[in-house]
C-alpha cells in the first residue's frame, strides 16, 4: 500500500469521527470547524432539523474551469427551488488528485455535502465517516428513477448506498489539434506506428507531442490503460479483479511501447508537475500537438478550439489490427457522486440534498452539454451539438467494450500500488521488469 494511503487509513482508524478539524485555510470557502460525534444511522428527519429552518451547507465540488461552473450553477439554480431554506458556500476542489479531500477525512473536518468516487468512499468508511443514504434513497424514489442499466451503480460493496452517481457513461480518448498537424506537414495517427512517427517528428520542430496532466497520478494509469486496451478489452479492470497478471504478455506489450513513447519525447519534462488546466492550455493554444481527458470535456474543447479539434481515440494498435481494437475502450460508469459525513451538523437536510443535486447534476449535463441521461423524465437538451460531440454520440453504439476510470477500480491498495508504478514508468527510472512484478505481488496477496 502507497505510503500516503497507509498513513491516511492508520489515522482515520485512530480518530474515527472525533477528530479535531483543521484550521479552515486562508483564502477558501470556509468549512465547518466543529463537528459533533453522532451515529451514522439516518434519524427521523423531524428529529433534528426542521425543513424550514435556514440552513447553510458547504459544498466540495469541482468548480474550475468553464463547463464544472456552468453545470454546477445549473444545478444550484434547481435546487433552490427543490431546497429553498439551503443556502450554499462553494468550495472548489482542487486539481490535486483528490489530497485535499483525504485531509479533510483524516481530520475528521469533511464538507456537508462533497464529490465522491467509489474508491474514497470505501476508504472513508473504514472509520464510519459517511452517512448511509439508503433510507433517504428509498424515500425519494430515486432508484425507481434511475434507468435500469445504472442502478446497480447506486450499491457500493457492502451494500450500501452512499452517493447517488451522476455522471454518464464516458470514456478516455485522445484528440489533436489538426492545425497544428497541418501546419508542420504531420499525419494525424492512426497506428502506433505512425503515432511514433507523429512523437518524433514533433520532437524534431520542438512542439510538444503530448500534453499530460502527470500531476494526478490516475492520468498516468489511464495512459497505460489506453495501452492495454489496444492488446485486451478489460485493461486495468481485470488487474484489478485478479482475472490478469501485469506479467501477462498483454499487459507487458502496453508497458514496452508506453516506455519506447516516453524515450521518444512524446511528455514535457514537468509533466509530472502539469494540472489539467495547464495542459488543456497547451493544447488549445497549439503548443502541444495531441492531448487526453474523458469525454465530458469534448464539448468545452469544441467551443475552444472548433474544426481545429479532432476526436482520434487511441491511435495505438499495431498497424493491420487497427479495427481489432477500435472499439474496445477505456473508461466506463462512475461510482460515487456527493456524499455526507456522518457527523455533519445538518446531515438530516445535507442528505436530501445531497441525492437530489446528483439528479439535477445530471440533468445540467445532458441540458447544457448533450450527455445522456441516467435519470427518466430529464429535460431534452438545449445544446447545440458541435460535428465532434456528433460524431462521439454516434460512435456511443460502436463502443464494444469497457475497461474502468482509475476511480472506479475497487481494491484499493493495487489501484495505489498502479497509479505509483505508472508514474515511475513514465519518468523512466523503473524497468518493465519491476513494473510488472510490483503489481504482480499486490495482485497474487489477494488470492
Amino acid at each position: 500500500m502507497g505510503a500516503w494511503l497507509c498513513a491516511l487509513v492508520l489515522l482515520l482508524a485512530s480518530c474515527g469521527t472525533t477528530a479535531k478539524p483543521t484550521e479552515t485555510p486562508k483564502n477558501e470557502t470556509p468549512t465547518q470547524t466543529e463537528k459533533k460525534e453522532e451515529t451514522t444511522k439516518p434519524e427521523d428527519k423531524t428529529a433534528e432539523q426542521p425543513k424550514e429552518e435556514k440552513v447553510t451547507l458547504t459544498l466540495f465540488a469541482n468548480y474550475s474551469a468553464d463547463q464544472e461552473i456552468q453545470t454546477l450553477d445549473y444545478a444550484l439554480e434547481k435546487m433552490k427551488e427543490i431546497m429553498p431554506n439551503v443556502a450554499v458556500e462553494i468550495e472548489p476542489a482542487p486539481q490535486d488528485d483528490g489530497q485535499k479531500l483525504m485531509t479533510y477525512a483524516a481530520s475528521g473536518n469533511l464538507p456537508d455535502v462533497f464529490k465522491s468516487d467509489g474508491v474514497g468512499i470505501e476508504l472513508f468508511n473504514k472509520s464510519g465517516a459517511l452517512l448511509p443514504l439508503d433510507d433517504y434513497v428509498k424515500a425519494a424514489g430515486i432508484e425507481d428513477n434511475m434507468v435500469e442499466s445504472y442502478k446497480s451503480a447506486l450499491y457500493m460493496p457492502d451494500g450500501h448506498i452512499y452517493a447517488v452517481p451522476w455522471q454518464s457513461p464516458w470514456i478516455n480518448s485522445f484528440y489533436a489539434n489538426k492545425e497544428v498537424f497541418e501546419v508542420n506537414g504531420v499525419k494525424i495517427p492512426e497506428n502506433y506506428d505512425e503515432f511514433m512517427a507523429a512523437v518524433k517528428a514533433f520532437r524534431e520542430k520542438d512542439i510538444l507531442p503530448y500534453a499530460l496532466f502527470g500531476k494526478e497520478k490516475a492520468w498516468c494509469l489511464h495512459l497505460y490503460d489506453i495501452l492495454a486496451t489496444r492488446e485486451t478489452t478489460a485493461g486495468i479492470a481485470a488487474l484489478d479483479k485478479g482475472e490478469a497478471l501485469a506479467s501477462d504478455e498483454p499487459y507487458v506489450k502496453a508497458a514496452n511501447k508506453l516506455v519506447e513513447l516516453v524515450k521518444a519525447g512524446m511528455l514535457s519534462q514537468d509533466v509530472f508537475n502539469t494540472t489539467y488546466d495547464q495542459a488543456e492550455a497547451l493544447f488549445t493554444s497549439g503548443k502541444a500537438a495531441m492531448f487526453m481527458t474523458g469525454t465530458w470535456a469534448l464539448n468545452g474543447l469544441e467551443e475552444k478550439m472548433g474544426d481545429k479539434l479532432a476526436l482520434i481515440y487511441y491511435p495505438l494498435a499495431d498497424a493491420g489490427k487497427e479495427e481489432e481494437c477500435r472499439w474496445n475502450m477505456s473508461g466506463g460508469y462512475s461510482q460515487g457522486g456527493f456524499s455526507v459525513p456522518a457527523y455533519s451538523k445538518h446531515k438530516e437536510i445535507a442528505a436530501e440534498f445531497a441525492i437530489q443535486l446528483s439528479q439535477k447534476l445530471n440533468e445540467a449535463f445532458v441540458v447544457l452539454e448533450g450527455g445522456a441521461s441516467i435519470f427518466k423524465g430529464v429535460p431534452d437538451t438545449k445544446a447545440q451539438l458541435g460535428a465532434i460531440m456528433q460524431q462521439y454520440v454516434s460512435d456511443n453504439k460502436n463502443f464494444k467494450s469497457m475497461s474502468a476510470f482509475d476511480w472506479n477500480l475497487t481494491n484499493q491498495e493495487l489501484r495505489t500500488v498502479m497509479e505509483d508504478k505508472a508514474q515511475e514508468l513514465l519518468t523512466g527510472s523503473l524497468s518493465v521488469e519491476d513494473f510488472a512484478k510490483d503489481i504482480d505481488e499486490v495482485i497474487k496477496s489477494f488470492k
